[in-house]
């Protein structure tokens, strides 16, 4: 296991807390949230096609697909803050739509919906509304068409993602915003072919893949090019700060803030693959990685001697750690998080003067991360070159438990010696694995797989032993291209539960890992 951070992490707290888990209120609340998304995408897109658009509209859609794919918990105060904006917006977005209309002498288009626009939000009512809605789609819409709505919106809040992660760029997304409209849209059709959902989320994932790369794009020319870097693990007696999630032009705001204080910051989860640009080595306040990932919260956060920044889109339960040391840049946040507005960070700087910090810091081995594919593409080569090579296995990101541990342990040990493995998390010594350490970084994924594709004459199967919120997308664009076949481990159950995984495999067909044995028979039969 090459990211081997720390050999005691053998549980994941996001399940074993139940944290993981949408409860029935929330599900409620939820379907209201999509109501109002379906309302909105409808005459956003009516605005477009009659080139007129409306701006104002944007940010609320953006921000309701932030907080509501993937989040097992959020508060009847963000619920509130958004339908409210939904309620100041959407009549004047209809208005115009209608005034549109007249003007060209055309009848609207005008679509149905329960919702009222009403400022003074009843939770309850909201709450009884959202089940009888929850119920008229489960006896209404098909299990499997059900499924596809799911995967439509975990598409989207990939997209979403991208396209908030090129806004802090100066880079607008407005294909990507575009794409998200038609997807939310498609809920309001009474078409429910399955081939039409695979076509539109097919499309999604392409636009999607194009955004993510011009996200790294636009990191690159701001950063540097990636490379190797060594990451401690080890913490310095000082007062420090932690930054979580993956927005790293935010960790940059941070690092701004602090770098004439003493105060050392250090980052979490997917935030650690900052340490991979060179220009994050010229912050002398970034030590380095502290705790094990998102799915290990609870511990990580709990243990820091110091306040902790959710930057935007980052996915965590906090409500069991209130104690004042949260703080986002988020629109949504949930009780006990102090919201940090126009990056005036003064009260988390504050705060961290005022933690006890680390009093004698602890020495940690530090990790290899990065990779640049130009010497990798190189050592792919020399490999096939010397090989006799039928087929190449691609193994994504680690998924941090002894079960994912010891299937691609066995899997690399059992796999023949004419199928060249690239890792780019698990590693054993063979002639025929070559050992990268991607870490956290999903983009590598998708690169590798076409970049191979496109140079070798060879088919690949992709295994990705974990999800992140880009997974599916990835998957679905991968599944597309008849030369490569697709895998997936378990899941943080919110991302992606049995179910899903059924249906991923019936219309995409997205395998489930089974056993090593059973895998490889399937892979090799289909050679």
């Amino acid at each position: 296991m090459t990211n081997n951070f720390n050999e005691d992490y053998q549980y994941d707290s996001c399940v074993s807390r139940g944290i993981c888990s949408v409860n029935p209120r929330t599900s409620s609340l939820q379907e209201i949230l999509v109501l109002y998304l379906r309302l909105s995408s409808y005459y956003a897109l009516k605005l477009y096609e009659n080139n007129s658009p409306d701006s104002s509209i944007k940010d609320i859609i953006l921000t309701t697909i932030s907080i509501l794919v993937s989040n097992p918990e959020f508060s009847e105060t963000d619920f509130k803050a958004v339908t409210e904006r939904f309620d100041e917006i959407l009549p004047g977005i209809i208005e115009k739509y209608e005034e549109l209309c007249k003007e060209q002498d055309t009848v609207p288009e005008c679509l149905k919906s329960v919702l009222k626009f009403n400022k003074n939000i009843d939770i309850i009512k909201s709450i009884r509304l959202g089940e009888k809605e929850f119920l008229k789609k489960i006896q209404q819409v098909p299990r499997e068409i059900r499924d596809l709505y799911k995967i439509l919106f975990v598409l989207a809040k990939s997209i979403c993602t991208n396209v908030l992660d090129l806004e802090t760029y100066d880079k607008d997304g407005n294909e990507g915003y575009l794409t998200i409209l038609k997807l939310l849209n498609s809920l309001n059709s009474e078409n429910r072919d399955a081939d039409i959902f695979k076509n539109l989320l097919e499309e999604g994932a392409k636009v999607d893949n194009e955004l993510m790369k011009l996200v790294r794009l636009k990191q690159e020319e701001r950063y540097g090019k990636q490379k190797i870097t060594e990451v401690s693990y080890s913490t310095t007696p000082s007062k420090a700060i932690l930054v979580v999630g993956s927005n790293i032009r935010e960790l940059e705001d941070v690092l701004d803030a602090v770098k004439d204080k003493k105060i050392d910051v250090y980052t979490h989860d997917e935030m650690m693959l900052a340490h991979t640009f060179p220009k994050f080595s010229e912050y002398k306040n970034l030590k380095g990685q502290f705790g094990q990932g998102m799915e290990n919260c609870l511990l990580d956060f709990a243990t820091f001697p110091g306040p902790i920044i959710l930057t935007r889109h980052s996915l965590y339960n906090v409500e069991n750690l209130y104690r004042g040391l949260l703080y986002t840049t988020d629109f949504a946040y949930s009780k006990g998080v102090i919201p940090i507005k126009n990056k005036d960070f003064s009260g988390v700087i504050k705060a961290a003067e005022d933690a006890k910090g680390f009093k004698n810091g602890k020495q940690c081995e530090s990790v290899a991360i990065g990779y640049n594919y130009e010497n990798s593409g190189d050592e792919i080569r020399e490999k096939i070159k010397n090989g006799n090579f039928s087929q190449i296995f691609l193994i994504g990101l680690n998924g941090y438990t002894l079960e994912q541990q010891a299937y691609f342990d066995k899997l690399i040990k059992e796999t023949p010696d004419d199928i060249l493995i690239v890792s780019l998390s698990y590693c054993r010594e063979k002639n025929n694995v070559l050992c990268l350490n991607a870490c956290f970084d999903s983009f590598a994924i998708v690169e590798f797989a076409e970049k191979m594709i496109e140079e070798f004459n060879l088919s690949v199967t992709v295994f990705f032993p974990t999800c992140d919120r880009h997974t599916i997308s990835q998957m679905i664009y991968l599944s597309k291209n008849d030369r490569i076949s697709v895998y997936v481990g378990k899941c943080t159950p919110i991302i992606l539960n049995p179910n899903l995984i059924n249906t991923l495999n019936k219309i995409f067909k997205i395998n489930g890992l089974s056993s090593v044995k059973t895998d490889l028979e399937d892979i090799l039969n289909k050679k």
